[in-house]
């Protein structure tokens, strides 16, 4: 076959053209030390390093989750270490306060010292993480969770729990929400109540120069007045001990007594208690033949202070709910200390469990970085092993046309 000149020159150009393409490319790889990316050059490598990167990108993220919930559970778990800080030493208080040898001022002191606690107690509740939302206010916007009201501290918040997602299949909690931690406070009367009310308690029967009692006894008759309560209210007391005892339950509006003396009245049977208005018809007389024990007055909704004045045998006394004595609040506040304990205990597990996510992510990464090397990273001495190689070629095939090209008909025929 027989080629002209021009289409000679031309086979020639393009070669030479693909041959410095390569060249350069080679070039362009070895200077970034990374295989072509783009997808023409190798499709189905493309496609894995693709692939590869989209996991790595995922892994990148549950790295900022554990992160983040790692800052905020530790965060927590200090607040809850503060807590308990304080709540043993209102214990430290509360075991002085029982002491009967403790002069009034001690006693007005130890009740300024009890209300700055408190202040610090509701600042712990509403503290916020690095983000601007309360460790303890669930999902419910950015507000303090815990107000305090005439009426106490209000929880205003929810009972959502803040999750993070760590892996394809599993998330991990960032902390406890208000209710469950600093609402829901089981005490050793079986009563679940805030640990503001307990406070609070605390500070009324600290501020009560009287001696308060949640259980009274006499052989004679009791005079009972019920505190007045606003709106409807639901009161309970039980009379006897033991296996005797008999607990009357009722419906009271604003605090009047009419309910409850049907309700004892009609339960006198088992009780041996009978009940009547007193004199004034704004309280109840009860009495027996063998006399009358009353003991576990409550109310719902739980109000602070003395439930009841009582007078029997002459005296007059002020009558709490259980527990709520200048002793038994060493019991409830040491149960309210217990219980930030056990919730500290449940943060401490949640940050076992970002540990183990983090773990796992590392090892992930790890394997995922060597996939992405193994695609991508390029192999230098083989690289420039080629490229002199195309170097070399080019050179000799360049050389050949030139001389190729300088001959003509009478280089031949001289």
């Amino acid at each position: 076959m027989t080629l002209g000149t021009s289409l000679f020159q031309t086979i020639n150009s393009r070669a030479f053209n693909r041959l410095d393409t390569k060249i350069a490319g080679l070039q362009e790889d070895v200077s970034r030390g990374t295989e072509d990316p783009r997808s023409s050059a190798d499709p189905v490598r493309a496609q894995r390093l693709s692939v590869a990167k989209e996991q790595k990108d995922m892994l990148d993220r549950f790295e900022g989750n554990l992160i983040i919930a790692e800052k905020r559970l530790s965060l927590t778990d200090d607040t809850l270490g503060d807590t308990m800080d304080i709540l043993q030493y209102l214990r430290t208080i509360s075991v002085r306060a029982a002491d009967a040898n403790v002069t009034p001022d001690e006693r007005t002191a130890l009740v300024l010292e009890v209300r700055e606690y408190r202040e610090a107690l509701i600042s712990q509740a509403n503290l916020r993480d690095d983000t601007g939302r309360p460790l303890f206010g669930g999902f419910k916007g950015r507000n303090d969770p815990f107000v305090d009201t005439n009426q106490g501290v209000q929880y205003t918040g929810d009972g959502g729990k803040h999750t993070l997602r760590v892996s394809e299949s599993a998330s991990v909690a960032t902390g406890v929400d208000g209710i469950q931690t600093f609402m829901s406070v089981p005490t050793r009367s079986g009563e679940v109540r805030s640990m503001f009310e307990i406070v609070d308690d605390f500070i009324y029967a600290l501020s009560s120069n009287e001696t308060l009692h949640d259980n009274l006894s006499t052989d004679g008759d009791m005079e009972v007045y019920l505190q007045s309560t606003q709106g409807k209210s639901d009161w309970s007391m039980t009379f006897g001990e033991g296996d005797a005892a008999v607990t009357v339950t009722s419906e009271l509006v604003n605090g009047q007594p009419g309910p409850a003396i049907a309700a004892i009245n009609k339960v006198s049977s088992e009780t041996g208690v009978v009940a009547s208005f007193t004199d004034d018809g704004k309280g109840m007389l009860l009495s027996g033949p063998s006399g009358v024990n009353l003991s576990a007055l409550r109310v719902d909704p739980a109000v602070v202070g003395d439930l009841a004045v009582v007078k029997l045998d002459g005296d007059t006394k002020r009558m709490v709910a259980p527990g709520r004595t200048k002793s038994g609040m060493i019991d409830d506040i040491t149960s309210t200390s217990s219980h930030i304990a056990n919730m500290r205990a449940i943060v401490g597990s949640q940050g076992q469990s970002v540990d183990r996510y983090q773990a796992l992510v590392t090892d992930r990464r790890v394997i995922m970085d060597e996939a992405i090397s193994g695609l991508q990273d390029l192999d230098i001495a083989e690289a420039i092993t080629k490229l002199q190689s195309l170097l070399t070629t080019r050179s000799a095939s360049q050389s050949s046309y030139v001389k190729i090209s300088q001959s003509t008909l009478f280089d031949y025929i001289r």
